[in-house]
């Protein structure tokens, strides 16, 4: 794959910047549907017959596993604050390898600005 020149990189970090100002509500987690019994005695659950769904959160905090029950009104709005949260995290992960490179060409830019360097002659009095 060809390396992108400054411009372009500087050009690209533009836009996803961009996408991070445009950012709304997110939340960091994973989701997941658990199946439940209902509690009720006289739902068909209690038998082991039926059960019911639950949304919950799942995310570490401290270097454990915490799950927060997700209310079934805000199952459409926490998805799509998590898959928000997913889309920041991807453009994060591109302004770091951007920046990355940005690094490596100013390396090989002041190596080429060096070897020209060495390349010209210098012309003096006694030269000429």
């Amino acid at each position: 794959m060809k390396a992108k020149s400054t411009v372009e990189l500087e050009a690209q970090r533009s836009v996803l910047v961009r996408q991070l100002r445009q950012a709304g509500p997110l939340l960091e987690g994973s989701i997941a549907l658990v199946a439940r019994k209902c509690g009720s005695p006289n739902c068909p659950c209690a038998q082991g017959v039926v059960t019911h769904q639950a949304m919950i959160l799942c995310k570490k905090v401290r270097g454990r596993s915490v799950a927060t029950y997700v209310p079934k009104a805000l199952w459409d709005q926490v998805r799509e604050w998590n898959a928000e949260h997913k889309k920041i995290k991807r453009v994060l992960k591109d302004l770091s390898a951007i920046g990355e490179q940005l690094i490596r060409n100013h390396v090989g830019e002041q190596r080429q600005a060096q070897r020209v360097r060495k390349s010209l002659k210098v012309v003096g009095p006694q030269d000429r």
